[in-house]
Order: structure tokens, then C-alpha cells, then sequence
């Protein structure tokens, strides 16, 4: 792999201008954006951009395919029709080292990693290997991050297959499913599916970010489909390993070897090895297999997003009518989801009628990762008898 093509640039527009647009608008999609294709424009419904957010729009995509590599990044500016900035992209690609993914959610400022060519043409391949025989791929998951970019790009490219758009509509999914499908999604879509009771025709599915929980993998196999893979990665390192069943350990993928210090180490197309900290403690079952056991960090994963509760909280007590706030995790695998204790500013304020006014008040400001769904109010954060914060019903 060397550079992209232009229907690829396409399908990464596609998620990626909708995502940076939400980002500057408070967490709202512009409605209709997931229709945008070749001919939509940036200056017309339903993207409909202003100067300013086109300059920011520019900026994240020079990032993301490293057009300061080129020289055409100013140029970039003045298009506004999709279809011409992908054909400028693709273009530009194919003298540019990679891709640039940033990491997500509220884990302070977004955080860069550089991705060779030949590093995501090996994750292609190595995936392609497990995956082979299937006619289309059906990536239901932004791909302008990094696991949506090895399954809904690298690897089609590296099998040769169809690439379906993602679906606006699960149920058009399921009806139109085929048998040798290769569907990738998240752990929280994977549990609607299994919810929704249809059956599959065969295929596959893979699924990534957070563990899937074994009842949602166990009813999802009992629907038809023939196999179900977890992949463990980080924006930072990509794929790592893989494995079919929850109760497994994940096997690490070809291309990566167990470390010193709890070191990953990965092996590139040329031979250099580049070693890298995973987020994750990992328990190793022999030298090429391994489980995660738990982050070596506060970020929790919320829908596939990391989050870092402290921030969060940091966030809330931005609000004037907030004193003091603590945010912690509530819930298990695809539907967790945040809470937050609250200290009121004023001692003696009415608190259903502050509940109401934080709701609305987060639901314009966080996204949905981020937002909490339960909030609970005191006159002091919750602490252990030795005065150490400690969780709430």
C-alpha cells in the first residue's frame, strides 16, 4: 500500500467531515451528513460550513493524510466539492509517508500516531489471512480511526472485495445481508444486532475496542453467523492480536512478539523492530498469547471511546452551580456508560431543579461517551474512612 485511491479518500471523508464537524458544533451531526458523497458540497446543505470551520476542517484533514508532506495543503482550502477534495487527496497520497489517526475522546489533548504505508499494508495482510474468501466487507464504524481504517480499507484492499457503505439503517443491514459478508462493528451495535432477533445468512463479524460480552457473542452465533472475532489494538499500535471466543486469550497477530517490560514489540516490512507500551497491563499465556488486565491508566472505554472520568469531572465543575464533581464508570462492556456526584455550589439548592439544569446543560456540551447518565447529589464527595475517594450507589 502506497498512498490511497479515490473512492478510499471518499469513504474516509464521509466519516471523517461529519465527525470534525460534530466536534465543533457541540456533538450535533449535521442532519443528512452520512448521505454526503462526491458531488456534496462543503458550502451547501447539509454540510453547509462556514469559513472558520472550513480552516479547522482543513487543518484536521492535513493531519490526518499528511499533506504538509506535499505542499498541497493550502489548496485544500479552497475546495469545496467532496468528490474534487478526495481526487486532490488521492493524489497527494501517494507522495506522503502515511496516515496520522488521533485518539479519541476525553483523554486530555488528542494525541497523534503516525502509521506507515507499509505498516498498514502488513495489518491488511495479516488480516486478510485470518478473513479470507469473503466477497464483501460491511464496516460499520467511523474508518477515519484506526480500526475502522484496517477494516475498512486495508483489508478489502489486501482481499480484493466490496466494500458495502456503511448502513444509516440496521435493518437495511439485515436485509441485505449476504453469506460471505465480513461485518465489523463495536461491541454496543453488535448487542443491538443480537437484540434485534434477525437471523444472518452466514458471513462473519469482527469486532473491536471493548470486550464483547459473552451472552451478546454466544446469541449472535446462534443468529448464523459462521464466526465472530475480537481484535485488540490502541490508536498507537493498530491490530495486536485476535481471538474467537471471549473466554480466550487473544493470539498475537503475525508481525508482533511479546517484549521485555511488558513491551510489545512489532517487526516492520523492513525488518525494524519498533517496541511500544500498551495501555493495557497484559497476563501472557506463553510468549504469543496473552489476556488484558486492566489499564495501566484511568481511561475507561465508554461505546468505544476512551474516556478519562477526572476530565470529565473537570468539565462539570466548569459550571457555575458546581462546586465540587467525581465521575466514575457504572455499568458492563457495551453498556457502560458514566455517573457523576455532584456538590452544589450553594448548600441549600433546590437539587431536582439543578438535576434538570445540568442535564440540559451536558447534554449541549458532551458528547455521548462523555455525558453521564446518572447524577447524584451531596454535601461532600464520597470518601472511605481513611479520606480516599470511594464509589456510590
Amino acid at each position: 500500500m502506497q498512498g490511497l485511491t479515490a473512492e478510499e479518500v471518499l469513504r474516509l471523508l464521509r466519516s471523517a467531515i461529519p465527525d470534525e464537524l460534530a466536534r465543533g458544533r457541540g456533538g450535533a451531526t449535521p442532519a443528512g451528513a452520512g448521505d454526503i458523497g462526491a458531488d456534496s458540497r462543503l458550502d451547501a446543505a447539509p454540510l453547509r460550513t462556514d469559513s472558520l470551520e472550513r480552516l479547522n476542517l482543513a487543518s484536521a484533514l492535513n493531519r490526518l493524510f499528511s499533506l504538509h508532506e506535499t505542499g498541497v495543503e493550502d489548496r485544500l482550502l479552497a475546495v469545496r466539492r467532496i468528490g474534487d477534495m478526495a481526487e486532490l487527496i488521492a493524489e497527494a497520497s501517494a507522495r506522503t509517508s502515511g496516515l496520522v489517526f488521533t485518539t479519541s475522546g476525553s483523554t486530555g489533548d488528542p494525541q497523534p500516531h503516525h502509521h506507515s504505508w507499509a505498516a498498514l499494508a502488513q495489518e491488511g495482510e495479516a488480516l486478510a489471512a485470518l478473513f479470507p474468501g469473503h466477497g464483501r466487507i460491511i464496516p460499520w464504524l467511523p474508518v477515519h480511526h484506526v480500526y475502522g481504517f484496517m477494516v475498512g480499507v486495508a483489508l478489502p484492499r489486501a482481499l480484493g472485495c466490496e466494500v458495502a457503505a456503511p448502513p444509516e439503517d440496521p435493518a437495511a443491514l439485515l436485509r441485505e445481508q449476504r453469506a460471505d459478508d465480513l461485518i465489523a462493528t463495536v461491541p454496543a451495535r453488535w448487542r443491538y444486532l443480537r437484540d434485534a432477533g434477525h437471523r444472518f445468512p452466514g458471513g462473519t463479524g469482527i469486532s473491536s475496542t471493548t470486550p464483547l460480552e459473552p451472552d451478546t457473542h454466544r446469541g449472535l452465533l446462534d443468529a448464523g453467523l459462521q464466526g465472530l472475532a475480537e481484535l485488540y489494538g490502541t490508536t498507537e499500535t493498530g491490530g495486536v492480536g485476535v481471538r474467537w471466543a471471549p473466554a480466550d486469550a487473544y493470539t498475537l497477530l503475525p508481525h508482533w512478539r511479546r517484549g521485555a517490560d511488558g513491551r510489545l514489540e512489532r517487526t516492520l516490512p523492513d525488518s525494524a523492530v519498533l517496541a511500544l507500551q500498551p495501555p493495557d497491563h497484559l497476563a501472557w499465556r506463553g510468549d504469543r498469547a496473552f489476556q488484558p488486565a486492566g489499564r495501566a491508566d484511568e481511561v475507561v472505554q465508554i461505546g468505544g471511546v476512551n474516556v478519562a472520568p477526572s476530565h470529565v469531572a473537570r468539565r462539570i465543575e466548569a459550571h457555575e452551580r458546581v462546586a465540587e464533581a467525581a465521575v466514575r464508570p457504572h455499568g458492563e462492556g457495551s453498556q457502560r456508560r458514566l455517573k457523576a456526584f455532584i456538590v452544589p455550589a450553594d448548600p441549600g439548592a433546590d437539587t431536582a431543579e439543578l438535576h434538570q439544569e445540568l442535564e440540559a446543560w451536558l447534554w449541549e456540551r458532551l458528547p455521548a461517551a462523555e455525558r453521564p447518565t446518572r447524577l447524584t447529589f451531596g454535601s461532600e464527595l464520597p470518601r472511605s474512612s481513611m479520606g480516599k475517594p470511594q464509589d456510590w450507589d
